[in-house]
């Protein structure tokens, strides 16, 4: 089955080595059947990494990878997949922005991501290694326009030029790696004085919960991930809410009032759901986190049929302007719901805005 993972340039490197690996405190691997909602997702990425988006194509065996890892392990809903456990880096097929690095601060970073070590422990880009290593990269493209050059001649030319970074490592060509010239008996006495860092027990609580068939354990495992600020919060959150009644959504549309970036079309069928408290709570998400899209979203929820709805959307007036968004305000000021009424009249004072008199 063809899948798709949105991610950015620098750690779609690393899933071209490694593979997909699950990370705290989620320990999942996540996957989608729709293109649009990876894109979606490797912008977010890009973001706050400041990094090129890029979107990975990927054929997964889901049949396979339940046998594997256990039934419960691997889900999928709401166009959403769920991985407890490593994907290899062959299950790839193709991918769209995954280049070699052209530019110094990208190449630093590639460099740097291959020894393993921090940015302000790496090479800098102005190392005159990594400048050189541009200028070569600038001619080969510019003499040999169709040539393909290498991760692993890339490494070489690295270690040739940069060659304070590389030394006392020894270099994996085949698997792009660095690993130290050190003797394992001294790794293990210098491991057993290491302190290790306490472990969070919330993360344990979290995954207990998540794997509960119960939906009110569920949404405190969803809760955890929000006090943890597990970046996979918005796709546990799709997930489950493919997974569960509408009866059982509120709860889990209520955390994701906590996630910073959204897709709202995941979203939409909840905001049209024939169940009051479903479509407020959806309602709700969409005028907090659906960024210039949120005007849309108010005056879908502050025209709704239903009083609830029309509050839900009209608690959250504050995070309009009344100048802009005229009309979402007076459609409040002339609800027959008071506190509706209220919640637009208090923002509007001495604005221009007056109700109509009867």
């Amino acid at each position: 089955m063809i899948v798709y993972h949105g991610t950015t340039r620098r750690a779609a490197r690393q899933i071209a080595r490694d593979g997909f690996q699950p990370r705290s405190p989620s320990r999942r691997v996540w996957f989608s059947r729709g293109k649009s909602y990876a894109k979606q997702r490797a912008h977010s990425k890009s973001r706050h990494t400041r990094d090129r988006p890029v979107v990975l194509t990927v054929d997964l065996d889901l049949k396979a990878l339940r046998q594997r890892y256990g039934s419960r392990q691997v889900r999928e809903s709401g166009g959403v997949i769920s991985i407890n456990g490593a994907i290899p880096a062959s299950s790839l097929r193709s991918h769209y922005g995954l280049g070699l690095p052209e530019t110094a601060e990208e190449i630093a970073r590639w460099v740097n991501a291959v020894l393993g070590v921090k940015a302000h422990k790496g090479v800098s880009a102005r190392h005159e290694g990594v400048l050189r290593l541009t200028r070569w990269i600038d001619n080969r493209l510019a003499t040999q326009p169709t040539a393909r050059i290498g991760e692993k001649e890339l490494l070489a030319r690295a270690a040739q030029w940069i060659p304070d970074h590389f030394a006392g490592v020894e270099i994996d060509f085949e698997h792009l790696r660095v690993w130290p010239k050190v003797a394992r008996e001294t790794e293990a006495q210098q491991a057993a004085f290491e302190i290790t860092a306490p472990v969070d027990r919330r993360e344990e609580e979290a995954i207990a919960c998540l794997e509960s068939d119960k939906p009110q354990r569920q949404v405190r495992g969803l809760q955890l991930l929000a006090d943890l600020d597990d970046p996979d919060l918005f796709e546990w959150c799709v997930l489950l809410l493919g997974e569960n009644q509408p009866q059982s959504a509120v709860g889990i549309l209520k955390v994701m009032r906590d996630c910073d970036d959204i897709q709202p079309e995941m979203l939409a069928p909840y905001a049209e759901s024939e169940h009051k408290a479903v479509r407020g709570a959806a309602i709700e998400v969409l005028v907090l986190r659906s960024g210039e899209e949120a005007p849309k979203w108010f005056w879908r929820g502050l025209t709704d049929p239903v009083p609830h709805v029309r509050l839900s959307a009209a608690k959250f007036l504050d995070r309009l302007d009344p100048r802009t968004h005229r009309d979402s305000f007076e459609a409040a000021l002339y609800d027959p719901h008071p506190q509706v009424a209220q919640a637009a009249r208090k923002l509007t004072q001495r604005m221009g805005f007056e109700p109509l008199a009867w």
